[in-house]
């Protein structure tokens, strides 16, 4: 008996001789997240995540990815209830109506707190995501419209110089497709997995190189439905129609397939897609910045950004947590760079793990001519209908007079619901 209770004062003792830190340790901070990335580049992303969970013991991410056409609607829904998760991917260009609607944290007092790098991003991408004065979000990456070509093709067909204009593309594609057989230029112009948004993408891009925009300086009215719209939306809708380089009904997985099993000489898309085409054996391709086809260079540009929600009870652990893991994201923007997408930190462009990846140094020069989306709640709306309208001009070989006709009195109906 008396060597029983010896043991239970013994360890009595003991316990009490603990530090309090041993007794009061909670585990690592969970910061739950949502991202969008389940193509090409939700392999990139979710090795990011892995790296982050790997190397940090006091936080852990959960990440909960979303099909793209799903996001947005489950997004929404959930930033509106206040039970969204602690982080969430939001494109620059959708988050106006988020920002209004008070649904988005301001990062300011936290990052100060902190003493987060803010000079070390690249200023534009870093101040778009600043509204009211205040930062809502942070910028992860810059991705323009970008042209792809393959150089056997061009090779096959004896194309030697690179086109720089409409005229020149059209002849160079149509030439390509005469000689060797195979698609001219991929411009995904039907809805499939995604809508026509390369469509949008080339018209927004057209419009800026013409020194215009798709709205007017104050978001109100539609801006197109002139000479210049009229004839990037005539250049679009003749790509199938007149030339025939690209094929009507065209998804836009089929345009990635087919030019990834070397079956295009041309190709638009987004600098997203650069890693999954040196994924495959034997595409002999280079990337370049969209081409000056209508006026002065620049193209289309999104970017994903961190952003986190506003919760009915805001926790500051968990705050700073996800503040913590965002930087940490940006920070290693040479992994997130493997997939295509041009880093925001200026640390990151200097660092020789992104310098010395090919294809980067060639396009990263189109983040500095960026068009940028209107600034405008009904821009996801106006984006989508563009993509819609332009995929019925194109189905319909329609005339350009009609087809701006059409796409302003659309815009201009969903500018007046807001």
């Amino acid at each position: 008996m008396k060597k029983l209770i010896s043991t239970v004062c013994a360890a009595f003792l003991l316990a009490c001789s603990i530090p309090a830190v041993y007794a009061e340790s909670k585990g690592p901070v969970v910061v739950t997240f949502w991202s969008l990335f389940t193509g090409g580049d939700g392999d990139f992303f979710n090795a990011m995540i892995d790296e982050f969970n790997k190397t940090h013991s006091d936080i852990q991410l959960k990440n909960d990815p979303a099909k793209y056409t799903d996001y947005y609607t489950k997004l929404t829904t959930a930033l509106a209830s206040r039970n969204a998760p602690d982080v969430v991917v939001v494109h620059r260009d959708s988050m106006l109506p988020y920002v209004k609607s008070g649904a988005l944290y301001p990062l300011d007092d936290v990052l100060k707190k902190i003493n987060a790098p803010l000079n070390d991003f690249v200023p534009a991408p870093l101040e778009a995501c600043r509204f009211n004065g205040k930062l809502y979000s942070l910028p992860l990456d810059v991705h323009p419209l970008i042209m792809y070509y393959n150089k056997d093709l061009l090779a096959k067909a004896g194309i030697t110089k690179i086109p720089q204009s409409f005229d020149e593309l059209m002849a160079a594609a149509k030439t390509v497709r005469d000689k060797t057989g195979a698609i001219g230029l991929g411009i995904d112009n039907t809805t499939a997995t995604y809508k026509a948004y390369t469509l949008a993408r080339s018209f927004i891009s057209g419009m800026g190189q013409l020194g215009g925009s798709v709205l007017t300086a104050d978001c109100k009215k539609a801006a197109f439905n002139n000479s210049n719209g009229k004839k990037v939306i005539q250049g679009l809708v003749d790509i199938v129609n007149k030339y025939g380089v690209t094929p009507k009904g065209y998804d836009y997985d089929s345009a990635m397939t087919d030019f990834r099993l070397g079956k295009t000489a041309f190709y638009f898309n987004g600098v997203w897609a650069t890693g999954t085409f040196e994924q495959q054996k034997g595409l002999n391709f280079d990337a370049v910045p969209f081409p000056a086809l209508w006026g002065k260079p620049g193209a289309w540009a999104g970017s994903h950004t961190f952003a986190i929600p506003v919760q009915k009870k805001m926790d500051q652990e968990k705050v700073e947590a996800a503040v913590k893991f965002i930087l940490w994201m940006t920070e290693h923007g040479d992994m997130w760079a493997k997939a295509g997408h041009i880093p925001t930190r200026l640390s990151v462009r200097n660092k020789a793990s992104f310098k010395t990846l090919p294809y980067r140094a060639d396009y990263v020069t189109a983040a500095e001519s960026v068009i940028p989306a209107p600034n405008t709640p009904a821009w996801q709306e106006i984006y989508d209908n563009l993509s819609d309208l332009l995929e019925a001009a194109v189905a319909k070989n329609q005339n350009a007079d009609q087809a701006a006709a059409d796409m302003e009195k659309k815009v201009n109906e969903i500018l007046a619901g807001y």
